[in-house]
């Protein structure tokens, strides 16, 4: 299995509707792109995110498939549609056993 980590820093402007609406698209992601296993996103409650407030968590069923996640195109739609609420984003990916 291959879990991507992504965390999203908003621009100060967004507001809790445009919050909401980039949740509601990254969780629709699921049922558009084959191979994802699993898909977790949330807004963070800890503070202990230096700046960062939502996180994303997918897991493939296997590097292939996250190689066709990028260049998906429901996965780029969701970038040019949202791009413009971010001021950064950080992911990750690793392999589980």
């Amino acid at each position: 299995m291959i879990e991507h980590l992504v965390w999203f820093k908003l621009k100060e402007s967004v507001t809790e509707e445009q919050k909401q609406q980039m949740l509601d698209a990254l969780r629709a992601l699921r049922g558009q792109i084959e191979g994802i296993e699993h898909l977790a996103c949330g807004v963070d409650f800890s503070g202990r995110s230096k700046g960062y407030e939502i996180g994303l968590a997918v897991r493939f069923s296997s590097r292939a498939a996250l190689e066709e996640y990028g260049p998906h195109p429901a996965h780029k739609a969701f970038g040019e549609g949202f791009s413009p609420l971010w001021d950064d984003v950080m992911a990750l990916d690793f392999e589980t056993a």
